[in-house]
């Protein structure tokens, strides 16, 4: 018997264990069956009401159920079998109730509850009458309130902000505990400037409950800063906000603003112009205009007494401008009537006033550069006169002018540096140079061989004309023991020099002389130069200094000879005896000969050989340094050979075409009365004007990036004496400076610029010279602000074929200069500017203040488009309309809560006996 009870036993649990795994294997399959097969949520019926079951593969978990039944069986607790039964049921009911709360069921259910959000305007463009008209409002809708209906507050101006609100009483709907902020408590502090609707109705979006039907009512005068209502509105309509509109009707307040301040886009210099000033007045109102030009009062027209209209008032002021650059205007208003902010009631903007064109003019004789000058000037050009002495010092100082003109002045007088000077301004910056005659010019002045003449269309050599007679020339040189050494030196250098500048057949010799004279060049032909310049440096230091019997050997010579032109120049560095020398100098004049004198250094008696210039008919030179001999002698050379002037009236022919010209009727132009005789280079040179003879009056030649003029005549009341009475002559000066002139460099793109709120935006559109879009520009875009004169920098960035943009935000008043700076990468990877853009904004003030007319429209139409309505009943506000939202409940919480009540049930059962309470244990 005891063998057979083991066997029994584990034929019994066998049976078991294969039981357990049926029912679960039966599970599985009724799980496979009617769960796995359905595809998404599944829906069941309880009790009449439809649940969506979210997660229904967690149903799987309930083919474990028969494992309890295997727990039951070898359960060590000695309980009743019928507590052990219950304790079975709510295990299973345990199990069944979490896996359902992991199946998240659902049940959904309509409602008609209304939620409305009070979006209240709050600006300063919004006076306090207007605020507590609103919070009436809402008071009159919370009183109509519904147990199930909610509200909520906005206020806003350039921001939003929700308002704390109380909400209706749970155990009593009629009583209504709200408190609604006075128009003190919903201002906002220190963001007043500004109106953003938009914003306002974004904030909103976020604060409906879930289940309610959405509902606004907007309270504002419908003026924006900032955001756009209408383009709000379809988003508006997509979140499910029907959108009410409540305008204010309350009058703006009494104020009187400054819109704009509208310059000419150009304005020339000396030429009246307008200014329009646009003031706004929310009412009838007076003011005093002030318009200053700068920190001065505008001379033309500076205050003004105002009456203004409602609305907007055009007021125009007159003014010039005398001086170019950078010119502020300021409008301000005072002694307004009535007036709430002051902020608007001034506005500064800034001019760029192209400046008249800059033109040096060094003239030989300033006293006689009025001629020019008020030429000049008339044609609107700014003429800076200096003596040569004054000529700039570096290439900086040269770039503010767009024209050098250099008249009548003798090379001497013009430094070697100031010479390299001229040709890198003409080369290197563009600018235009006219060089003009005069009895110093050209080679009259010294200039042969020079860099002045390497840049001029002419050559200081003349043509010889076979039937022009000869020169003769002496030159008288003192060599006493005072010229020892460099003197002495210098003066010989000058002396061949001069041979070098005398023509073939031109006859020259050299007398020097100490206590008595020695002819060390006999009277001969130039075309010996190697010889005469042998003989010349022959000459040794001497003696004493007698000038008397050198100066009359060299007239002994000159008198018996026939030449065109008969010469003298005297060089000395001491005194002598004055005693015969101007009965001599006379006697000489009377021969058809000139004497020039030269005093070297300081121990010379000035006064004599000042005298005895004048007598000769020639020109007097004080040199301090011998290194200046050579010049002087060449340019007292080139006075008296053919390269000299032509004096004689001539007519002024046209020989090629310029653009300068066009206007000006050249044949019409009086004589000139005489030029410096020079001769054309080849091409490029141009030769535009000429004399009768053929010979060039005025020619032109490119170089560099700059062009050359000679113009052989003077400019003053010598030679060109009837050209300053023509009615043309300012014309003809006035276009020949204007068109070749120094032009800038850099090529200007057109920038366009927008503000909208306190965001502007820069377009450039860039073009090639033959109209195509000018793509992969790097453009960098400046912004400085004109009071504080803070800079910020923004890259313009390409938008579209040739078009390059920048949105850049305004962080303080004031009126702002940008500058847009257009680069292209070279094959180095550097990278080379070439163009440049200009622009300007003013941004004097918050736009609130700008206007406070109220825009009612604006606000209608955003309702309209959202199934709202302006000034709607309260009843309206919370009427569903028909209007029903589904919401959804979750029932998973019910169903946890449920299983930890059966757990502890369960508990419960296993710690106390309930079935059999007199069992004792053994």
């Amino acid at each position: 018997m005891n063998s057979e009870r083991p066997t029994t036993s584990r034929l019994a649990g066998a049976l078991f264990a294969a039981g357990v795994v049926g029912l679960i294997a039966a599970s599985l399959w009724v799980f496979s069956h009617y769960v796995l097969d359905h595809q998404g949520p599944m829906l069941v019926h309880f009790r009449g009401q439809e649940i969506e079951l979210l997660r229904p593969v967690f149903f799987g978990l309930l083919a474990g159920w028969p494992l309890l039944l295997y727990g039951l069986r070898y359960s060590l607790a000695d309980l009743p079998w019928q507590q052990r039964i219950a304790t079975l049921l709510l295990r299973v009911t345990f199990l069944a109730l979490v896996v359902v709360a992991l199946t998240r069921p659902t049940t959904r259910r309509d409602s008609e509850r209304v939620c409305t959000v009070f979006i209240v305007d709050v600006s300063d463009s919004v006076t306090d009458a207007a605020i507590e008209q609103a919070r009436s409002k809402i008071q009159a809708v919370v009183a109509t309130l519904g147990s199930d209906n909610l509200v909520r507050l906005i206020s806003f101006a350039e921001r939003p902000r929700l308002e704390a609100l109380g909400q209706p009483k749970a155990d009593d709907a009629s009583a209504i505990d709200l408190t609604i902020p006075d128009a003190k408590a919903l201002r906002h502090e220190k963001e007043g400037a500004g109106s953003n609707i938009q914003a306002a109705l974004e904030l909103a979006y976020g604060v409906y409950p879930p289940g309610t039907l959405k509902r606004a009512l907007l309270f504002s005068d419908g003026v924006e800063t900032q955001g756009d209502l209408l383009a709000q509105v379809e988003r508006t309509r997509q979140f499910g906000v029907r959108l009410f509109a409540e305008p204010y009707t309350e009058p703006p307040p009494a104020e009187v603003a400054i819109q704009a301040l509208v310059l000419p886009p150009k304005v020339a210099i000396g030429e009246p112009f307008k200014i329009r000033a646009e003031i706004y007045a929310s009412r009838a109102n007076k003011a005093r205009a002030r318009l200053y030009q700068g920190e001065m009062l505008n001379g033309l027209d500076g205050v003004r007494d105002l009456e203004l209209a409602p609305g907007v008032n055009s007021i125009e002021f007159q003014s010039v401008v005398r001086v170019g650059g950078d010119v502020t205007y300021r409008l301000t208003l005072d002694d307004i009537a009535a007036d709430v902010f002051h902020e608007n009631n001034a506005v500064s903007t800034r001019l760029q006033v192209p400046g008249r064109p800059q033109v040096l003019y060094i003239e030989g004789q300033p006293q006689r550069a009025s001629y020019l000058t008020s030429a000049l000037n008339a044609q609107q050009f700014d003429v800076d006169v200096r003596p040569a002495a004054a000529f700039p010092a570096s290439l900086a100082e040269m770039e503010r002018y767009e024209f050098l003109i250099v008249s009548d002045v003798p090379a001497e007088q013009v430094s070697l540096s100031s010479q390299d000077l001229i040709e890198r301004y003409v080369r290197d910056l563009g600018g235009g140079f006219l060089f003009a005659g005069g009895e110093q010019g050209f080679g009259l002045g010294g200039w042969s061989h020079s860099t002045v003449e390497r840049i001029l269309p002419v050559t200081m050599d003349a043509e010889r004309k076979k039937e022009m007679p000869t020169v003769a020339m002496a030159l008288v040189i003192d060599r006493s023991g005072s010229m020892a050494g460099l003197p002495l030196e210098m003066a010989k250098a000058a002396c061949s020099a001069t041979v070098t500048t005398l023509k073939a057949d031109d006859l020259v010799e050299v007398i020097a002389f100490d206590s008595a004279p020695n002819r060390y060049v006999k009277l001969q032909p130039a075309r010996y130069q190697s010889r005469i310049q042998n003989d010349i440096m022959q000459i040794q230091s001497g003696g004493g200094t007698a000038i008397f019997p050198a100066l009359d050997a060299a007239y002994q010579d000159l008198s018996v000879i026939a030449a065109r032109k008969k010469h003298v120049i005297l060089l000395t560095d001491g005194r002598s005896e004055a005693e015969g020398l101007r009965d001599l100098v006379q006697a000489m004049v009377a021969e058809s000969i000139t004497v020039t004198t030269v005093g070297l250094g300081d121990g010379t008696d000035a006064d004599l050989l000042r005298s005895l210039a004048e007598y000769g008919g020639g020109r007097f030179h004080a040199v301090p340094d011998p290194n200046s001999l050579p010049r002087i002698f060449t340019r007292e050379t080139e006075m008296i050979s053919r390269q000299a002037a032509v004096e004689e009236w001539f007519p002024v022919v046209r020989t090629g075409s310029a653009d300068f010209l066009k206007g000006i009727a050249i044949n019409t132009a009086p004589m000139l009365h005489g030029y410096v005789a020079t001769q054309m280079k080849g091409a490029p040179a141009q030769q535009i004007l000429a004399s009768d003879q053929g010979e060039p009056i005025l020619a032109r030649l490119r170089v560099g990036l700059g062009q050359t003029l000679a113009w052989t005549s003077d400019l003053k009341n010598n030679w060109a004496i009837d050209w300053l009475r023509w009615p043309g002559f300012g014309r003809f000066f006035g276009q020949l400076v204007r068109e070749h002139m120094r032009k800038q460099s850099q090529r200007e793109l057109t920038m366009k610029t927008t503000l909208i709120g306190d965001h502007v935006t820069a377009t450039v559109d860039a073009f090639t010279p033959d109209e195509r879009f000018d793509n992969g520009i790097v453009a960098k875009l400046t912004v400085e602000n004109d009071q504080s004169k803070q800079r910020s920098e923004f890259p313009l960035v390409a938008t579209a074929p040739g078009r390059y943009e920048a949105s850049i935000p305004l962080d303080s008043f004031g009126s702002f200069t940008l500058k847009a700076d257009h680069l292209r990468e070279q094959p180095d990877g550097s990278l080379r500017q070439i163009a440049v853009s200009y622009g300007r904004i003013s941004y004097p003030y918050p736009k609130e203040y700008a206007s406070f007319e109220a825009e009612p429209e604006r606000l209608n139409r955003a309702a309209e488009a959202t199934g709202g309505a302006s000034n709607p009943t309260p009843a309206a506000l919370f009427d569903p309309r028909g209007e029903k939202i589904s919401e959804s409940l979750p029932l998973w919480p019910r169903s946890l809560f449920a299983a930890l009540g059966v757990f502890l049930l369960d508990l419960l059962l296993r710690r106390v006996r309930v079935f059999d309470r007199k069992f004792v244990a053994g």
